[in-house]
């Protein structure tokens, strides 16, 4: 996590230490037990690497069962941007949701000048409705 990635993020502290770590693990883990979140690390592994590494998280969240609805956020490692890693896990994620939570609706928030993710999130079928 560096600057780049987490002036983009509304809910992630800058500089990001290891508290904000262990807090975003029990919240991931707590809001799981009471099924309003599911958080998914995202590991990467090159043809060149041993092991797969960390390159970013992806999460369902605010999951509204009785009006089948929820959004996701997601964030890339700098370094492994570019590759179409968010665009997978994006539609592996958006998968799930409709196929095993069951819900209709699936948002997404950006800022609007981040780019990036907007194109992401559009070759992924999102369509804009409102800024």
């Amino acid at each position: 996590m560096n600057y780049e990635i987490a002036k983009n993020l509304y809910e992630v502290p800058y500089p990001y230490r290891i508290d904000g770590a262990l807090n975003f693990i029990k919240s991931s883990y707590d809001d799981f037990r009471l099924r309003k979140a599911i958080s998914f690390a995202i590991d990467y592994k090159n043809k060149l690497q041993l092991f797969q590494l960390l390159s970013g998280t992806i999460g369902i969240k605010d999951i509204d069962y009785i009006n089948k609805k929820a959004n996701i956020g997601y964030w890339i490692g700098k370094q492994y941007q570019g590759k179409g890693i968010a665009t997978e896990c994006i539609k592996l994620v958006v998968n799930y949701a409709f196929d095993v939570l069951k819900v209709e609706e699936i948002s997404a928030y950006v800022f609007p000048d981040n780019n990036l993710p907007i194109r992401v999130l559009e070759k992924n079928r999102f369509v804009k409705t409102g800024r």
